[in-house]
Protein backbone atom coordinates (compact mmCIF):
# COMPACT_ATOMS: atom_id res chain seq x y z
CA UNK A 1 0.00 0.00 0.00
CA UNK A 2 2.69 2.06 1.30
CA UNK A 3 4.79 1.62 -2.63
CA UNK A 4 1.78 2.30 -4.55
CA UNK A 5 0.76 5.54 -2.42
CA UNK A 6 4.63 6.74 -3.13
CA UNK A 7 4.19 6.08 -6.81
CA UNK A 8 0.79 7.54 -7.26
CA UNK A 9 3.21 10.85 -5.54
CA UNK A 10 5.69 10.49 -8.41
CA UNK A 11 3.09 10.32 -10.97
CA UNK A 12 1.57 12.71 -10.19
CA UNK A 13 4.97 15.02 -9.92
CA UNK A 14 5.45 13.80 -13.23
CA UNK A 15 2.45 15.05 -14.70
CA UNK A 16 3.47 18.71 -13.05
CA UNK A 17 6.90 18.16 -14.43
CA UNK A 18 4.99 17.58 -18.26
CA UNK A 19 5.74 14.06 -18.73
CA UNK A 20 2.32 12.12 -19.04
CA UNK A 21 4.19 9.36 -21.86
CA UNK A 22 6.46 8.19 -18.54
CA UNK A 23 2.99 8.20 -16.36
CA UNK A 24 1.16 6.14 -18.81
CA UNK A 25 4.94 3.85 -19.53
CA UNK A 26 4.44 3.51 -15.80
CA UNK A 27 0.68 2.93 -14.95
CA UNK A 28 0.48 -0.02 -17.61
CA UNK A 29 2.81 -1.87 -15.60
CA UNK A 30 -0.16 -1.96 -12.42
CA UNK A 31 -1.94 -4.84 -12.90
CA UNK A 32 -4.74 -4.09 -10.47
CA UNK A 33 -5.37 -0.36 -11.40
CA UNK A 34 -7.39 1.18 -8.66
CA UNK A 35 -9.60 4.56 -9.21
CA UNK A 36 -6.36 6.93 -8.39
CA UNK A 37 -4.30 4.79 -11.14
CA UNK A 38 -7.38 5.21 -13.72
CA UNK A 39 -7.36 8.78 -12.99
CA UNK A 40 -3.49 9.46 -13.13
CA UNK A 41 -4.22 7.64 -16.29
CA UNK A 42 -6.86 10.15 -17.85
CA UNK A 43 -4.91 12.86 -16.90
CA UNK A 44 -1.73 11.78 -18.72
CA UNK A 45 -3.50 10.78 -21.60
CA UNK A 46 -5.73 14.53 -21.01
CA UNK A 47 -2.41 16.34 -21.25
CA UNK A 48 -1.26 14.25 -24.01
CA UNK A 49 -4.43 15.54 -25.75
CA UNK A 50 -6.22 12.15 -25.99
CA UNK A 51 -8.97 13.31 -24.80
CA UNK A 52 -11.61 10.41 -26.50
CA UNK A 53 -9.11 7.82 -24.52
CA UNK A 54 -9.05 9.91 -21.30
CA UNK A 55 -12.96 10.12 -20.72
CA UNK A 56 -12.79 6.09 -20.69
CA UNK A 57 -9.99 6.16 -17.93
CA UNK A 58 -11.73 8.79 -16.01
CA UNK A 59 -14.65 6.72 -16.50
CA UNK A 60 -13.19 3.29 -15.03
CA UNK A 61 -12.01 5.60 -12.62
CA UNK A 62 -15.38 7.04 -11.41
CA UNK A 63 -16.83 2.80 -11.53
CA UNK A 64 -14.40 2.48 -8.51
CA UNK A 65 -14.42 5.35 -5.95
CA UNK A 66 -17.35 6.78 -3.95
CA UNK A 67 -15.05 9.10 -2.91
CA UNK A 68 -16.85 12.55 -3.10
CA UNK A 69 -13.13 14.21 -3.89
CA UNK A 70 -12.50 11.99 -5.96
CA UNK A 71 -15.77 11.70 -7.88
CA UNK A 72 -15.55 15.43 -8.12
CA UNK A 73 -12.25 15.19 -9.52
CA UNK A 74 -12.90 13.25 -12.10
CA UNK A 75 -16.74 14.90 -13.16
CA UNK A 76 -14.82 18.22 -13.92
CA UNK A 77 -11.98 16.52 -15.73
CA UNK A 78 -14.59 14.70 -18.32
CA UNK A 79 -16.72 17.92 -18.03
CA UNK A 80 -13.38 19.78 -19.60
CA UNK A 81 -12.47 16.72 -22.25
CA UNK A 82 -16.06 16.98 -23.40
CA UNK A 83 -16.05 20.87 -23.77
CA UNK A 84 -12.97 20.51 -25.66
CA UNK A 85 -14.02 17.90 -27.95
CA UNK A 86 -17.21 20.45 -28.69
CA UNK A 87 -19.55 18.72 -26.70
CA UNK A 88 -20.75 21.99 -24.32
CA UNK A 89 -24.02 20.93 -23.36
CA UNK A 90 -22.58 17.44 -21.62
CA UNK A 91 -19.64 19.25 -20.44
CA UNK A 92 -22.12 21.75 -18.57
CA UNK A 93 -23.62 19.12 -17.06
CA UNK A 94 -21.36 17.31 -15.57
CA UNK A 95 -19.75 20.60 -14.16
CA UNK A 96 -23.18 21.23 -12.97
CA UNK A 97 -23.75 17.87 -10.97
CA UNK A 98 -20.03 18.79 -9.59
CA UNK A 99 -21.38 22.41 -8.03
CA UNK A 100 -24.35 20.68 -6.65
CA UNK A 101 -22.48 18.08 -5.03
CA UNK A 102 -19.29 20.90 -3.53
CA UNK A 103 -22.27 23.09 -2.46
CA UNK A 104 -23.87 20.26 -0.31
CA UNK A 105 -20.49 18.96 1.32
CA UNK A 106 -19.37 22.70 1.72
CA UNK A 107 -16.33 22.45 -0.39
CA UNK A 108 -15.52 25.76 -1.18
CA UNK A 109 -12.52 24.90 -3.47
CA UNK A 110 -14.31 22.73 -5.65
CA UNK A 111 -17.16 24.80 -6.12
CA UNK A 112 -14.83 27.18 -7.30
CA UNK A 113 -13.27 24.99 -9.82
CA UNK A 114 -16.99 23.51 -11.04
CA UNK A 115 -18.04 27.48 -11.50
CA UNK A 116 -14.99 27.65 -13.87
CA UNK A 117 -15.64 24.76 -16.06
CA UNK A 118 -19.20 25.87 -15.98
CA UNK A 119 -18.05 29.45 -17.38
CA UNK A 120 -15.94 27.45 -19.77
CA UNK A 121 -18.61 25.58 -21.23
CA UNK A 122 -20.51 28.41 -21.23
CA UNK A 123 -18.14 30.04 -23.61
CA UNK A 124 -17.73 26.92 -25.97
CA UNK A 125 -21.40 26.86 -26.52
CA UNK A 126 -21.49 30.37 -27.54
CA UNK A 127 -23.56 32.11 -23.80
CA UNK A 128 -20.87 34.71 -23.40
CA UNK A 129 -22.51 37.01 -20.99
CA UNK A 130 -23.18 34.20 -18.73
CA UNK A 131 -19.45 33.35 -19.15
CA UNK A 132 -18.49 36.21 -17.95
CA UNK A 133 -20.40 36.80 -14.96
CA UNK A 134 -18.78 32.91 -13.84
CA UNK A 135 -15.87 34.31 -15.11
CA UNK A 136 -15.90 36.82 -12.69
CA UNK A 137 -16.68 35.03 -9.73
CA UNK A 138 -13.99 32.60 -9.77
CA UNK A 139 -11.29 35.30 -10.54
CA UNK A 140 -12.18 37.45 -7.13
CA UNK A 141 -11.69 33.67 -5.72
CA UNK A 142 -8.54 33.58 -7.53
CA UNK A 143 -7.41 37.03 -6.74
CA UNK A 144 -8.15 36.22 -2.55
CA UNK A 145 -6.54 32.89 -3.01
CA UNK A 146 -3.05 34.74 -4.88
CA UNK A 147 -3.35 32.19 -7.47
CA UNK A 148 -1.61 33.26 -10.41
CA UNK A 149 -1.91 30.49 -12.52
CA UNK A 150 -5.59 30.52 -11.81
CA UNK A 151 -6.23 34.07 -12.34
CA UNK A 152 -3.80 33.68 -15.64
CA UNK A 153 -6.64 31.29 -16.94
CA UNK A 154 -9.37 33.37 -16.58
CA UNK A 155 -7.67 36.45 -18.11
CA UNK A 156 -7.04 34.01 -21.29
CA UNK A 157 -11.08 32.77 -21.10
CA UNK A 158 -12.11 35.97 -20.74
CA UNK A 159 -9.72 37.43 -23.28
CA UNK A 160 -11.56 35.05 -25.76
CA UNK A 161 -14.45 36.12 -25.18
CA UNK A 162 -13.86 39.80 -26.22
CA UNK A 163 -12.48 38.36 -29.41
CA UNK A 164 -15.68 37.10 -29.79
CA UNK A 165 -17.69 39.73 -29.08
CA UNK A 166 -15.20 42.25 -31.52
CA UNK A 167 -14.31 44.09 -27.92
CA UNK A 168 -10.41 43.97 -29.23
CA UNK A 169 -8.58 46.23 -27.25
CA UNK A 170 -10.25 44.68 -24.02
CA UNK A 171 -9.52 41.42 -25.49
CA UNK A 172 -5.87 42.04 -26.14
CA UNK A 173 -5.35 43.90 -22.55
CA UNK A 174 -6.72 40.68 -20.91
CA UNK A 175 -4.53 38.44 -23.06
CA UNK A 176 -1.68 40.64 -22.00
CA UNK A 177 -2.36 40.35 -18.19
CA UNK A 178 -3.05 36.15 -18.85
CA UNK A 179 0.77 35.96 -19.75
CA UNK A 180 2.12 38.38 -17.04
CA UNK A 181 0.50 36.11 -14.29
CA UNK A 182 1.69 33.14 -16.23
CA UNK A 183 5.27 34.28 -15.86
CA UNK A 184 4.42 35.16 -12.16
CA UNK A 185 3.14 31.60 -11.51
CA UNK A 186 6.28 30.25 -13.46
CA UNK A 187 3.84 28.09 -15.80
CA UNK A 188 5.04 28.30 -19.18
CA UNK A 189 2.26 26.06 -20.87
CA UNK A 190 -0.21 28.81 -19.56
CA UNK A 191 1.77 31.20 -21.01
CA UNK A 192 1.80 29.72 -24.08
CA UNK A 193 -1.91 29.64 -24.32
CA UNK A 194 -1.67 33.28 -23.83
CA UNK A 195 0.76 34.43 -26.14
CA UNK A 196 -1.69 31.78 -28.87
CA UNK A 197 -4.63 33.96 -27.22
CA UNK A 198 -2.71 37.07 -27.93
CA UNK A 199 -1.79 35.89 -31.35
CA UNK A 200 -5.29 34.98 -32.38
CA UNK A 201 -7.32 38.39 -31.74
CA UNK A 202 -4.15 40.54 -33.35
CA UNK A 203 -4.82 38.65 -36.19
CA UNK A 204 -8.41 39.41 -36.55
CA UNK A 205 -8.01 43.36 -36.00
CA UNK A 206 -5.17 43.17 -38.86
CA UNK A 207 -1.91 43.30 -36.63
CA UNK A 208 -0.64 40.15 -38.54
CA UNK A 209 3.42 40.59 -37.40
CA UNK A 210 2.42 40.69 -33.78
CA UNK A 211 0.18 37.59 -34.79
CA UNK A 212 3.29 35.26 -36.15
CA UNK A 213 5.70 37.31 -33.32
CA UNK A 214 3.48 35.62 -30.87
CA UNK A 215 2.76 31.94 -32.45
CA UNK A 216 6.76 31.87 -32.84
CA UNK A 217 6.93 32.30 -28.64
CA UNK A 218 4.19 29.95 -28.46
CA UNK A 219 5.43 27.49 -30.50
CA UNK A 220 9.09 27.50 -28.85
CA UNK A 221 7.25 26.52 -25.56
CA UNK A 222 5.49 23.83 -26.68
CA UNK A 223 8.17 21.70 -28.80
CA UNK A 224 9.83 21.40 -25.05
CA UNK A 225 6.78 19.81 -23.93
CA UNK A 226 4.46 16.84 -24.78
CA UNK A 227 1.32 19.20 -25.25
CA UNK A 228 -0.26 17.47 -28.54
CA UNK A 229 -3.29 19.73 -28.37
CA UNK A 230 -0.86 23.06 -27.43
CA UNK A 231 1.10 21.92 -31.01
CA UNK A 232 -1.75 21.27 -32.99
CA UNK A 233 -3.34 24.37 -32.28
CA UNK A 234 -0.16 26.98 -32.82
CA UNK A 235 0.18 25.21 -36.11
CA UNK A 236 -3.39 26.40 -37.15
CA UNK A 237 -3.09 29.69 -35.85
CA UNK A 238 0.41 30.16 -37.32
CA UNK A 239 -1.29 28.89 -40.60
CA UNK A 240 -3.86 31.24 -40.29
CA UNK A 241 -1.36 34.06 -39.38
CA UNK A 242 0.53 33.45 -42.44
CA UNK A 243 -2.36 32.91 -44.82
CA UNK A 244 -3.48 36.72 -43.70
CA UNK A 245 -0.05 37.81 -45.06
CA UNK A 246 0.18 35.73 -48.20
CA UNK A 247 2.42 32.86 -47.75
CA UNK A 248 -0.10 30.48 -48.88
CA UNK A 249 2.39 27.34 -49.34
CA UNK A 250 3.90 27.76 -45.78
CA UNK A 251 0.70 28.61 -44.01
CA UNK A 252 -0.86 24.85 -46.29
CA UNK A 253 2.68 23.13 -44.31
CA UNK A 254 1.21 24.86 -40.73
CA UNK A 255 -2.11 23.27 -42.13
CA UNK A 256 -0.90 19.56 -42.58
CA UNK A 257 0.84 19.58 -39.69
CA UNK A 258 -2.02 20.42 -37.45
CA UNK A 259 -4.45 18.23 -39.17
CA UNK A 260 -2.43 15.47 -38.52
CA UNK A 261 -1.93 16.16 -34.94
CA UNK A 262 -5.79 17.05 -34.02
CA UNK A 263 -6.35 13.63 -35.95
CA UNK A 264 -3.77 11.93 -33.95
CA UNK A 265 -6.24 12.73 -30.51
CA UNK A 266 -9.38 12.94 -32.49
CA UNK A 267 -10.18 16.55 -31.84
CA UNK A 268 -13.17 16.47 -34.38
CA UNK A 269 -13.92 20.32 -33.63
CA UNK A 270 -10.69 22.04 -34.16
CA UNK A 271 -9.85 19.38 -37.09
CA UNK A 272 -12.46 21.53 -38.59
CA UNK A 273 -11.00 24.56 -38.47
CA UNK A 274 -7.90 23.24 -40.08
CA UNK A 275 -10.12 22.33 -42.92
CA UNK A 276 -12.36 25.70 -43.20
CA UNK A 277 -8.57 27.44 -43.23
CA UNK A 278 -7.10 25.53 -45.77
CA UNK A 279 -9.94 25.41 -47.44
CA UNK A 280 -9.62 29.66 -47.54
CA UNK A 281 -5.99 29.35 -48.85
CA UNK A 282 -7.35 26.84 -51.95
CA UNK A 283 -9.78 29.17 -52.48
CA UNK A 284 -6.98 32.41 -52.58
CA UNK A 285 -4.63 29.65 -55.36
CA UNK A 286 -8.07 29.20 -57.41
CA UNK A 287 -8.11 25.89 -55.93
CA UNK A 288 -11.56 25.69 -55.71
CA UNK A 289 -12.75 22.12 -56.01
CA UNK A 290 -10.03 21.06 -53.55
CA UNK A 291 -11.37 23.84 -51.35
CA UNK A 292 -15.26 22.65 -51.72
CA UNK A 293 -14.35 19.38 -50.75
CA UNK A 294 -12.03 20.40 -47.37
CA UNK A 295 -15.36 22.90 -47.03
CA UNK A 296 -17.68 19.71 -46.77
CA UNK A 297 -15.31 18.02 -44.43
CA UNK A 298 -15.34 20.62 -42.09
CA UNK A 299 -19.35 21.48 -42.36
CA UNK A 300 -19.85 17.59 -41.39
CA UNK A 301 -17.32 18.09 -38.18
CA UNK A 302 -18.99 21.10 -36.98
CA UNK A 303 -22.48 19.87 -37.59
CA UNK A 304 -21.67 16.62 -35.46
CA UNK A 305 -20.49 19.57 -32.07
CA UNK A 306 -21.98 22.78 -30.12
CA UNK A 307 -19.28 24.81 -32.51
CA UNK A 308 -21.08 27.67 -33.50
CA UNK A 309 -18.70 29.81 -34.82
CA UNK A 310 -17.20 26.93 -36.86
CA UNK A 311 -20.85 26.23 -38.14
CA UNK A 312 -21.28 30.00 -39.17
CA UNK A 313 -17.63 30.32 -40.63
CA UNK A 314 -17.87 27.27 -42.60
CA UNK A 315 -21.20 28.13 -43.94
CA UNK A 316 -20.14 31.36 -45.14
CA UNK A 317 -17.42 29.97 -46.69
CA UNK A 318 -19.05 26.88 -48.63
CA UNK A 319 -21.25 30.01 -49.72
CA UNK A 320 -18.70 31.67 -51.55
CA UNK A 321 -17.07 28.59 -53.06
CA UNK A 322 -20.36 27.52 -54.38
CA UNK A 323 -20.94 31.35 -55.89
CA UNK A 324 -18.10 30.60 -57.54
CA UNK A 325 -19.15 26.88 -59.06
CA UNK A 326 -22.12 28.63 -60.06
CA UNK A 327 -24.46 27.04 -57.95
CA UNK A 328 -26.04 30.92 -57.37
CA UNK A 329 -29.69 29.59 -55.75
CA UNK A 330 -27.77 27.01 -52.66
CA UNK A 331 -24.79 29.72 -52.52
CA UNK A 332 -27.78 32.25 -51.71
CA UNK A 333 -29.40 29.93 -49.13
CA UNK A 334 -26.17 29.23 -47.45
CA UNK A 335 -25.02 32.57 -46.85
CA UNK A 336 -28.40 34.16 -45.35
CA UNK A 337 -28.38 31.02 -42.86
CA UNK A 338 -24.51 31.90 -41.67
CA UNK A 339 -25.28 35.62 -41.43
CA UNK A 340 -28.50 34.71 -39.41
CA UNK A 341 -27.11 32.25 -37.19
CA UNK A 342 -24.70 34.45 -35.96
CA UNK A 343 -27.17 36.78 -35.23
CA UNK A 344 -29.01 34.87 -33.26
CA UNK A 345 -26.11 33.79 -31.39
CA UNK A 346 -24.70 37.23 -31.11
CA UNK A 347 -21.94 36.55 -32.57
CA UNK A 348 -19.80 38.67 -35.09
CA UNK A 349 -17.68 36.22 -37.26
CA UNK A 350 -20.06 36.96 -40.58
CA UNK A 351 -17.75 40.68 -40.49
CA UNK A 352 -14.51 38.70 -40.51
CA UNK A 353 -14.18 37.88 -44.61
CA UNK A 354 -11.23 39.51 -44.59
CA UNK A 355 -9.57 37.64 -42.45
Amino acid sequence: MARTQLDIEKWNQWLEDNRPSDVLKAVAKVKVKTAAVWFLMGEAQRQLGSFENALKSYANSLSRTEQAEERMDILLAMSSCYRTLGHSAAAYELAEETLEMARELEYDDYMIRALQEMAMSLRAWGRLEEALELLDVVLAAYIQQKDNAGISFIHWAKGGIFRLQGHFEEGIAQFKKAISFAKKAGDEIHEAYGYCGLAGISRICGKIDDCVKNYKKAEKIFKKTEDLFGKAYTNCGMANGLRQQGAYNEALRHYNVAAELYSSIHDTVDLGFVKWGRADVLKRKNKIKEALKDLQEAKILFDNSDEKRGQILTQLSLAQVLYALGQTDEAEVLYNQGVAQARAEGLHTYLESYT
